[in-house]
């Protein structure tokens, strides 16, 4: 017997008998582990990780003679994620079967990690905490009003990659002073100010139009107007002070006709002497609009230059101010809401009767949940006692609300449990917690009244399906579609871009927000027309509307509007497909110049779930690298030159030929063929041997070799969105089942989401 062999056979006898003797680990499990799993760790991790060989400085044969799986569940978990992600066995290696890299990674997760794959767990999430946009699009679906929560907190942390994850959206003693706050503007927006006494405009010298200063006044010397526009909110009647004085010439007072819209509707003599003023008030019924024009006329000018008192020779109309009142009463804007929280507002006075109706109805929707008597009682006690204090029913109501929205309850997304029992030791959400995981998955925020209240018959999950078409189908999808592109795609940081004015004049703030509405509605379109995952690269359309025409050079008619555009010829060679998209391309490059490291990073996180890891400390930047050699070389050779050191080569060798396929796009999204006068060589190739040249032989190599990483990649980000939680390897299985969709066929966008909602991860909660 070779000398090798022996040697080999014994190891893996003393591994056994160290550690799988009774005492640690059962027998069955033993004879699994030396039969199943050593033989594949053998097959393809010892070349590089065993008998010496310790690439990564790690040892695959040094970590199981540790034994104790358990203590030592940190180094497993890297190899279980190496696994996982398919980042090892390296591709230029002979790879495992799909049933091998299970039988490893079952056994891992069972012999470290301590978990059986055949009991799913659907994960601990920590209680999520509104993000601002939820927090907006909640407060705006349930009271009526717009308002700019973004503007307004600060901005939420994120983790995982995104800002739904529970454990990072925190509630500091600030962000909790901002709520208080928000609850008043809200209630404010919603049902006006506690004594509305109707809003006074008040117009002064620089608001009008027309005429010429003289002092602190405006004054009209010859025929002529004054204009100026305001919107009527209300119904009813207002009032119009008007302060105002004449110089005297000939036998009349000079003349002021106001005007409404072009009606004349007051006409006064302006009998105070310059430069005394004297108030002249009018009111008159008008309904709401939202611009009207009010003129003051000067229509009777007199000039006598000969007359022997000099004050007597120029009649002028001089205005100081002018003061218009809205109707006491409740405006336009603010009936609409009113009606919207109380439906049987008719007046300006609501009674209790249909202020505790209002509560019973939206209290439900704030909370996320029914309510059951005694938590109702407790709200209306607390109506009870501002009415006892001596507010209306309006405002004991707007009391109610405000403490509603100030509540850990509304602030934080608490998840009910079904009562139905099932076979696993885990509980289903029950039906308004599922609906409210759908609608603030799809839509950020709460669900709408068909949703509630299938959910309140318990319908929903029988109705899933088609409630989740339905949902696609409606305009707040585009939620969705912003803040999980924004995030995965990480489209949010080209507003952050700034690629140099200088180098890239054409690059404009509606060149930039085009590029993101690009890539937005592509994914739309692969969402609502549930057309196949592999477009996401292998697309020959894209959407196009006038401004990125124009900036990319495609011909056609175009408007402000996107709409699909086909590539065909020279466009198709450059355009199709998410890695030709300016946005991409943009906020992978650097001001000045393209950066092959983050276009290929980009690919690797965002695509393949593969991320490399963080350079090794004491890295040269590029341009101290290119200053150790005198010579003029090529960016890509000081690439190279950066990229020399071993320690950093195993990752640049992914990154940067990944990155430079798509140095045909400037560091701005432009298409071009050379760099400072030279040809540029957009050829990759990676460890593996697979070669490609340019972006759209890139595009077709991941499409048809990295496929099921692409899938998968989606899938996990999908999940770390919907549940707000990072995934660990007790999500192996939900995730795996997800994506066996694939064997009925190729994966449709819209299907894959579905899968995702279907899911046991999202279904159940500890």
């Amino acid at each position: 017997m070779p000398f090798q062999l022996l040697k080999f056979q014994t190891f893996t006898a003393y591994l056994a008998l160290l550690m799988f003797g009774p005492s640690a680990f059962p027998k069955k499990e033993n004879l699994f582990f030396t039969e199943k799993v050593l033989p594949l760790l053998e097959e393809y991790c010892f070349d590089c990780h065993g008998e010496g060989a310790k690439k990564g400085d790690f040892a695959m044969d040094e970590l199981i003679s540790l034994g104790n799986f358990e203590k030592h569940s940190k180094k497993w978990d890297r190899v279980w994620k190496n696994l996982y992600n398919r980042n090892m066995p390296p591709a230029n290696v002979p790879q495992p079967f799909d049933q091998e890299v299970t039988t490893v990674l079952s056994w891992i997760e069972k012999a470290s990690f301590r978990h059986n794959s055949n009991q799913y767990d659907p994960g601990h999430v920590v209680l999520r905490r509104l993000n601002r946009i939820e927090y907006e699009n909640t407060v705006e679906d349930i009271f009526g009003v717009d308002i700019d929560a973004r503007e307004y907190f600060p901005a939420d942390d994120t983790g995982y990659g995104f800002d739904t994850i529970g454990e990072v959206l925190t509630l500091s003693p600030l962000l909790m002073e901002k709520y208080l706050s928000m609850a008043e503007i809200v209630m404010e927006k919603a049902l006006g100010p506690a004594d509305d006494q109707g809003k006074t405009y008040i117009f002064r010298q620089d608001d009008f139009i027309g005429g010429s200063s003289s002092g602190s006044m405006r004054v009209l010397s010859s025929r002529g107007s004054l204009n100026l526009s305001l919107p009527f909110t209300k119904d009813g009647l207002y009032k119009v002070k008007i302060w105002a004085t004449a110089s005297r010439a000939g036998n009349e007072f000079a003349n002021l006709v106001v005007g409404l819209n072009g009606e004349t509707i007051e006409e006064f003599s302006v009998d105070a002497e310059y430069p005394n003023q004297k108030t002249y008030s009018l009111d008159f019924s008008a309904n709401v609009s939202p611009i009207n024009k009010i003129s003051l006329t000067f229509p009777n000018d007199f000039y006598d230059p000969k007359n022997n008192n000099p004050k007597r020779r120029d009649r002028n109309l001089y205005i100081d101010k002018v003061e218009i009142s809205e109707p006491i009463g409740v405006s336009y804007s603010l009936k609409k809401t009113r009606s919207h929280l109380f439906d049987e507002w008719k007046s300006n006075q609501i009674g209790d009767e249909v202020a505790k109706t209002s509560l019973q109805k939206w209290l439900p929707r704030i909370y996320r949940n029914s309510l059951s008597t005694e938590e109702f009682s407790r709200h209306d006690a607390f109506y009870l006692e501002m009415r006892k204090r001596g507010m209306n029913p309006l405002e004991s109501a707007r009391q109610v609300f405000k403490a509603a929205l100030v509540s850990p309850t509304f602030l934080f997304r608490e998840e009910g449990k079904s009562k139905v029992k099932t076979s696993s030791t885990f509980k289903l959400l029950d039906e308004y917690a599922l609906a409210h995981r759908m609608s603030y998955f799809l839509w950020s925020s709460i669900p709408d009244d068909r949703l509630w209240n299938m959910a309140k018959q318990g319908n929903l999950r029988t109705n899933l399906r088609e409630e989740f078409q339905r949902m696609l189908e409606n305009p707040k999808i585009e939620q969705f579609i912003a803040n999980f592109c924004g995030q995965w795609l990480q489209l949010r940081d080209l507003n952050l871009a700034s690629p140099n004015p200088e180098q890239f004049p054409s690059f404009t703030k509606e060149v930039s927000q085009s590029m993101i509405l690009e890539t937005e509605n592509f994914f739309k379109h692969l969402l609502t027309e549930n057309l196949p995952l592999e477009l996401l690269l292998g697309a020959d359309f894209s959407m196009i509307n006038r401004e990125l025409a124009d900036y990319y050079g495609i011909d056609g008619s175009f408007d402000k509007n996107f709409k699909k555009v086909v590539f065909k010829g020279e466009d198709l060679k450059r355009r199709g497909g998410l890695l030709t998209h300016g946005s991409i391309l943009t906020i992978t490059s650097n001001p000045t110049r393209t950066s092959p490291v983050k276009r290929g990073k980009w690919v690797l996180d965002n695509l393949l779930a593969a991320p490399p890891r963080d350079p090794p400390p004491g890295v040269t930047e590029l341009e101290e690298a290119h200053d150790e050699n005198d010579q003029p070389i090529s960016f890509r050779e000081q690439m190279a030159m950066h990229s020399k050191n071993p320690t950093c080569y195993s990752c640049h060798a992914s990154m940067d030929n990944l990155g430079y396929a798509m140095d045909n796009f400037d560091a701005a999204g432009k298409w071009r063929e050379q760099e400072d006068g030279e040809s540029l060589d957009v050829s990759g190739k990676l460890s593996s041997g697979e070669k490609f040249n340019g972006v759209r032989e890139l595009q077709n190599f991941l499409k048809f070799n990295k496929s099921k990483a692409i899938y998968r990649c989606l899938t996990q980000k999908l999940f770390v969105y919907g549940l707000g939680r990072g995934l660990t390897f007790k999500d192996r299985v939900a995730v795996d089942e997800v994506i066996k969709i694939g064997e009925r066929g190729p994966i449709k966008l819209a299907d894959l989401v579905y899968q995702v909602i279907q899911s046991k991860a999202f279904q159940y909660a500890q």
